[in-house]
């Protein structure tokens, strides 16, 4: 059976409510569908976050009776977001003017939010009743949910020189569905149809640090100019090093949560600047690697603190930095981020310590503990100078820099490799073979070398 679904996310712009309570719906509060030809159901989500000192109740919605309001949870932690569904089945053809009243108990005033635009044709009643309201179930087949698409346009420029980039790419991940969708350009000017809805953005081009940002693509977005940062010098050369190239692979990773936890004390555990450096070349595919990786880095976002600097790194056919330095105000984003990488290509760990060791320095803390963590499965080739650069970095007096390793497999000769590593680098070496020693390997690392 097929009909037609429009699926859209809505968020209203933020503001404050009090003196102290604050809560966002982002980014406008009325959202304009436009023409839509043909609807038996509209379904659009509000994305609800707490910013205030205490838990957001919603007490009450008001809505016309052609709406209908609903949500996981009426309670909304301090700090937490959830999604506000709001379905319409709409009686007639024409406009639609819709308010709805959001009642809440940080303000004895309403908060309204207007639903706005036109149905030209209703569906049928038969059809209309054959709508499911996950759009995530795919129950239905590929015809059942036709999300409203948007244009994306945007423009690449070095960040010093102001000069065009003419190859760059944006990986596109909705922090709905997780979908994930790349687009390329080779002139400088990358336009993309994707449906409207909250991303995280991953904008990368050759020779330059990748970028990672929140967004919300809404409709009619205005043409975006990103600014990247170029890699230094001694990054972009590559060095000769001897690589085994795999079949491509993807990696299906099932969604992780956070559970946030006052494990990390910080009367008992010094700042951390922490470096993790991904490797995801070919080998890296099998479930007992990267997938028990990604477990491992979603329990340590949870005791993640505002005084931590997390920078996340990966290495393979390019050397990216996936997640420029973040604290635990982005908990989420990490997440997101981390479930989009995927194992294939060769391996360039060179290049990938260089620049590891590059975003450690810039983000020293000092007085803090200040560590790369290698995740990697093979032998691990670096040159002399990066063997002097490890060693200096580990006896410094003045910006001291440990390095430790999660070694992923059995290979033994590649274990011994990477366990020298720790040696000059002052850090532990972390075998990893199964779900139990994955998920805890990261922090537990951490509390031993960040602890008072």
């Amino acid at each position: 059976m097929r009909y037609l679904f429009v699926s859209l996310l809505l968020i209203i712009g933020c503001y404050s409510i009090g003196n102290a309570q604050k809560w966002t719906i982002e980014p406008e509060r009325t959202l304009d569908f436009g023409k839509i030809e043909r609807a038996g159901i509209i379904q659009t989500y509000a994305v609800i976050t707490n910013l205030g000192a205490k838990p957001l109740v919603l007490l009450k919605a008001n809505a016309p009776k052609e709406f209908t309001i609903s949500t996981t949870k009426k309670i909304i932690p301090q700090g937490d977001t959830i999604h506000l569904n709001i379905s319409i089945r709409p009686l007639s053809t024409g406009k639609i003017n819709g308010k709805i009243e959001l009642f809440t108990n940080f303000s004895e005033s309403t908060t309204e939010l207007r639903v706005t635009g036109e149905v030209q044709k209703l569906q049928s009643a038969e059809l209309a009743n054959c709508v499911r309201f996950d759009p995530k179930s795919g129950v239905g087949g590929a015809a059942s949910i036709i999300p409203l698409f948007t244009d994306h346009s945007a423009k690449f420029i070095d960040s010093a020189s102001g000069a065009s980039i003419k190859e760059a790419s944006i990986l596109y991940v909705s922090q709905l569905t997780k979908q994930k969708m790349e687009h390329t350009t080779l002139n400088g000017l990358l336009q993309s149809s994707i449906p409207i809805g909250p991303y995280i953005l991953l904008i990368s081009a050759p020779g330059f640090e990748t970028k990672t940002i929140s967004q919300y693509i809404s409709y009619n977005q205005k043409e975006q100019t990103f600014a990247l940062t170029a890699l230094p010098a001694k990054i972009k050369s590559e060095e000769k090093i001897e690589a085994i190239v795999f079949k491509d692979s993807v990696i299906s990773n099932p969604s992780n949560t956070i559970t946030t936890t006052d494990e990390l004390s910080e009367s008992l555990y010094k700042p951390n600047n922490i470096v993790i450096l991904i490797d995801v070349s070919g080998s890296m595919k099998e479930p007992d690697k990267l997938p028990l990786l990604k477990k491992s880095i979603a329990t340590l976002m949870g005791p993640v603190r505002l005084i931590d600097k997390i920078t996340i790194i990966t290495y393979a056919t390019e050397v990216k930095v996936v997640v420029p330095t973040v604290n635990g105000n982005q908990k989420k984003e990490v997440l997101t981020v981390i479930d989009t990488l995927r194992a294939d290509g060769v391996t360039a760990g060179s290049r990938g310590i260089q620049v590891a060791y590059e975003n450690a320095k810039r983000e020293f803390i000092s007085g803090g503990n200040n560590q790369v963590i290698l995740a990697t499965d093979g032998v691990f080739r670096i040159s002399g100078k990066d063997r002097k650069m490890i060693i200096n970095a580990a006896n410094s007096t003045t910006e001291k820099i440990n390095l430790s390793v999660l070694g992923f497999g059995e290979d033994e000769q590649a274990l011994a490799m990477l366990e020298e590593f720790t040696r000059i680098g002052a850090g532990n070496m972390i075998e990893v073979s199964k779900k139990s020693q994955a998920e805890r390997a990261i922090i537990d690392e951490i509390k031993t070398m960040s602890k008072r």
